[in-house]
């Protein structure tokens, strides 16, 4: 997919582009976490004498895999993102960072690609489970069974290094 805008040629004013973005856009990053992806990037380009002020309203829903029972899980999204564009020579270049791009002015396109693939990467929850109920009961109820496991009393005739100091520890308060 092209998530470039033809800037060359364009007059001083407001533009507005819608841009899909499917599964493909992840793939292409070697992003295996995002499994498929129906959302669209409207796109609100103010464009002036050297610069460009961009406004990204991205929504749409993206499928990950669930933190806790490993399903797909289905994300809404729905954020808004911005960027300023500077058109600059090498020598005159500042430093860019997340919200400013600096592109040659013999460039005739702005590319979006990395701008909306990182925002929608940074729009993802860090904790993504289902809402209660929502996972796989089976694998839940697995889940459960070694928390049991894990919980249950330990053989105490086990030998560990720190068993003598604990035998130390006990003597110690016997004695005073």
């Amino acid at each position: 997919m092209d998530y470039k805008i033809h800037i060359s040629g364009l007059k001083p004013g407001r533009y507005d582009y819608e841009f899909p973005v499917g599964k493909e856009l992840f793939l292409e990053y070697g992003n295996a976490y995002i499994f498929d992806a129906d959302l669209v990037a409207y796109v609100a380009m103010e464009k002036g004498g050297g610069w460009m002020n961009v406004s990204c309203h991205t929504k749409g829903t993206v499928t990950v895999e669930c933190d806790r029972c490993l399903e797909d899980l289905v994300i809404p999204m729905d954020f808004t993102a911005d960027l300023a564009v500077k058109s600059a020579k090498i020598g005159e270049r500042e430093e860019a960072d997340d919200e400013l791009m600096i592109i040659d002015p013999s460039d005739g396109e702005v590319d979006l690609k990395q701008f909306i693939y990182d925002y929608i990467c940074l729009n993802l929850p860090l904790k993504k489970v289902h809402e209660e109920g929502g996972c796989n009961p089976e694998v839940l109820k697995k889940l459960n069974e070694m928390r049991a496991d894990e919980e249950a009393p330990k053989d105490t005739d086990t030998y560990t290094p720190f068993g003598g100091l604990a035998a130390m520890l006990k003597n110690k308060d016997i004695n005073n």
